[in-house]
């Protein structure tokens, strides 16, 4: 083939990958993430063949070699060298089904890089493939603004960092169009503004803030008047003064009340989560300072790093795997020689801008002379946005794509320019003959083939027949949920970890699954389930998590084996055992305890029990679900200590009290007329989903008498729904609310 066939084809592929964010498998696990990532594989593994021969055959096509290539080239190899050096090799270097960002994947972005420095030459090439880009970010906003706040991206943070992308995109090409032409690029920027602001993310708010005055600044700074130089220079110190006096007012009524500022703000639950992950991060640092702890691998220096005091801004999202902080998480998880391979790619950059804005006088010329320096300043802008966005999340497959286009056009900027014209398209290599080239084509297909039905055929296969396990399961049909679980793990992909998972915690949260099937199925079943557990175990026996979960697994067999005292003593041992090195790999993560309890209360070690959740309240006795564990246990062993949790649990708006443990706090309450703490009984209740009329009678009394009236309205009605014959008294009840909120009105 020619090299103009070849390019074509390349750059064919190279758009087709802008589209990949649009794949959305419903029938996958982590539809939003695999759908994408596996089929964005596929797509670069079939090019691969076509820019092996391009480069082949027509050595004027090979990329130059450029810092930037070499800074790439130095953060994948320091990334792969930790995959061996970590804790987690499996995790290091395939990832896992939620994030697929281990080292194969992310190598795939690289191989996308060289793809487009390769056949993107020309100007006009850049001028379509960055409006290809553009058109299809303008896509994905529409789908956000019509109602899908993540669209097909899945993830707000990833829908911010796609917009900044774009938005600067946009930005170049109404450099490059002339002025009768831009509007489509206008209301590209209207859309993609707005799904900006619906994403909602506070990183990347700050950081296309923050990226807009330093293009002004440095559109002034480098201004050819002198005039646009003091300008802009007054603009941008005036806007800085300006965000500082705003933002030291954070402890201001009127500034905790704007929630669009106070998002923004250090005083954000989710920046003090993370501020607590950090500062667990860094004291982690001294125990992996140079290769880190193993890329991907954060969630093990989170869970031993874990404080007790995350809890008092929230009760979910406990698990990070991800420091949330791009440079934190590559220096822990790559150590300092990582970092520095990273921050390299980022220098090459500086050093090419710096290298090309010399060249270009230092001065934004007048017209058409001046366009180069401008689009330099753009992406200086653009990368500055991106790497404070980055300050408070992680690179995605969207991110990464944007990324790689990015450094694409710093070396189409800073280096000559070359068109189709002047390059040498005939030249090739004398002994490349038209047989030798369809040999060649046909081992590299074939390679190709094989390495997309190992790494991402046979995944997809893996991934679609465990979501049919799951909804076998969850139609209760468990007979056809484990064969087809059992198809999925035949397939022995290195992405099992997570498909693992779902049949693990299905089976810990649902024990009684196994009731309809025979005894030796029973059998069957929960051995297979545990050599599951113990193969997760197997990449990593320090995985707190995974340990955790054994756990529960060996502490449901031991249940199931309550009337063979041996095989009982087996699981319940193996449960402890892997209990206590959960808690050795995460000693201050609260719930681990409460497992712990678990097991004990269930080995009859009662005294264990309560030990085990008092040093889980000791831990933090703000966490409310310490409360409501140590009110359980105290009932459960017929203490009256049950009481004073009790009312600390329904205090704190706690909702994991057993229902025998409330109903005994609810008689309580009755005897002693604590109608405050019988109102949070009877809340609680209802929102456990209780349907008894008189509930909602008596809650409807409660309300009223705490002057809650439009509670006690909808209460009211809602007891005369479930039971008609209430009917009569509940007109009479509404009768009285009504009397009351008419002299309500009187008074005020």
């Amino acid at each position: 083939m020619s090299a103009k066939t070849y390019q074509r084809i390349l750059q064919i592929g190279v758009f087709a990958s802008l589209g990949v964010v649009f794949l959305v498998f419903s029938n996958l696990l982590f539809p939003y993430i695999s759908s994408k990532q596996l089929s964005f594989n596929i797509l670069i593994e079939a090019l691969l063949p076509f820019w092996l021969l391009l480069m082949w055959k027509y050595p004027s096509f090979r990329p130059k070699s450029s810092p930037i290539i070499w800074g790439l080239l130095a953060y994948l190899l320091v990334i792969l060298l930790s995959a061996f050096t970590g804790v987690d090799f499996n995790l290091s270097f395939w990832g896992d089904v939620e994030r697929l960002l281990g080292f194969f994947h992310i190598f795939h972005f690289f191989i996308l890089y060289l793809y487009i420095i390769t056949v993107f030459r020309s100007r006009e090439d850049w001028y379509w493939l960055l409006s290809a880009s553009v058109l299809a970010a303008s896509v994905e906003s529409i789908l956000i603004i019509r109602g899908q706040d993540i669209g097909s991206i899945g993830n707000t943070a990833y829908v911010s960092g796609y917009m900044i992308f774009n938005l600067f995109f946009a930005g170049l090409l109404l450099l490059r169009t002339s002025w009768q032409k831009q509007w489509p690029f206008y209301i590209a920027i209207i859309l993609m503004f707005i799904a900006f602001l619906r994403a909602d993310t506070s990183g990347a708010i700050i950081g296309l803030a923050v990226s807009i005055l330093f293009l002004i600044f440095l559109l002034g700074f480098f201004a050819s008047q002198r005039l646009w130089r003091r300008s802009a220079l007054i603009v941008f110190i005036v806007s800085i003064v300006a965000v500082a006096a705003l933002f030291s007012q954070y402890n201001q009524p009127w500034f905790k009340n704007n929630s669009f500022l106070h998002d923004l703000s250090a005083n954000k639950a989710t920046f003090q989560t993370r501020l607590i992950s950090w500062k667990g991060a860094a004291a982690d640092f001294h125990l992996h300072p140079w290769l880190g702890n193993g890329f991907g691998n954060y969630a093990m220096i989170f869970d031993r790093q874990f404080d007790p005091k995350f809890f008092d801004y929230t009760t979910s999202d406990t698990y990070f795997d991800r420091a949330h902080n791009n440079l934190i998480d590559i220096a822990s998880t790559t150590g300092v020689i990582g970092l520095l391979a990273y921050l390299s790619i980022f220098v090459a950059v500086a050093l090419l801008w710096r290298r090309k804005v010399i060249s270009e006088g230092k001065r934004i010329k007048p017209g058409y002379e001046g366009l180069a320096m401008k689009e330099l300043m753009v992406i200086a802008a653009l990368l500055l946005a991106y790497f404070i966005q980055n300050l408070a999340v992680f690179d995605s497959l969207v991110t990464y794509i944007g990324l790689m286009l990015s450094l694409g056009y710093v070396v189409i900027l800073t280096q000559k320019t070359e068109t189709d014209n002047n390059l040498s398209l005939s030249e090739k290599n004398s002994s490349f003959r038209p047989f030798k080239e369809i040999i060649f084509f046909i081992l590299l297909a074939l390679f190709s083939s094989l390495l997309i039905y190992s790494y991402s055929i046979r995944p997809l296969i893996m991934l679609k027949t465990t979501i049919n396990a799951y909804a076998h399961m969850a139609y209760s049909q468990y007979d056809q949920g484990f064969e087809q679980y059992k198809q999925a793990f035949s397939w022995h992909t290195p992405l099992d970890r997570d498909a693992r998972t779902t049949l693990i915690n299905l089976l810990v949260s649902k024990p009684a699954m196994f009731t309809n099937l025979n005894e030796n199925g029973i059998k069957e079943s929960l051995n297979y389930v545990i050599s599951l557990s113990e193969d997760n175990l197997a990449y990593n026996e320090n995985d707190s998590l995974a340990q955790m979960q054994a756990a529960q697994l060996y502490d449901v067999a031991s249940r199931y084996y309550s009337q063979e005292p041996s095989m009982f003593k087996f699981y319940s041992d193996k449960a402890l055992e892997a209990i206590d090195k959960s808690l050795a790999a995460s000693p201050r993560r609260i719930p681990i305890y409460f497992i712990k309890a678990q097991i004990q209360a269930n080995r009859g070690d009662l005294d264990g029990a309560e030990q085990s959740f008092l040093s889980a309240y000791d831990l933090n006795q703000n966490y409310v679900e310490v409360h409501c564990q140590l009110a359980n246990y105290y009932f459960l062993t017929e203490s009256d200590k049950y009481i004073d949790y009790a009312n600390n649990c329904l205090d704190r708006g706690g909702k994991n009290l057993m229902s025998s443990t409330l109903s005994a706090a609810i008689s309580h309450y009755q005897t002693n007329e604590d109608n405050a703490h019988l109102l949070l009984a009877y809340r609680l209740l209802a929102a456990q989903g209780s349907k008894e009329a008189l509930l909602y009678a008596n809650l409807a009394k409660l309300e009223l008498i705490a002057g809650n009236l439009e509670a006690a309205l909808n209460d009211a009605v809602m007891a005369a729904e479930i039971d008609p014959s209430l009917r009569p008294a509940v007109q009479a009840f509404l009768q009285d609310i009504e009397k009351i909120q008419n002299a309500n009105s009187e008074e005020n």
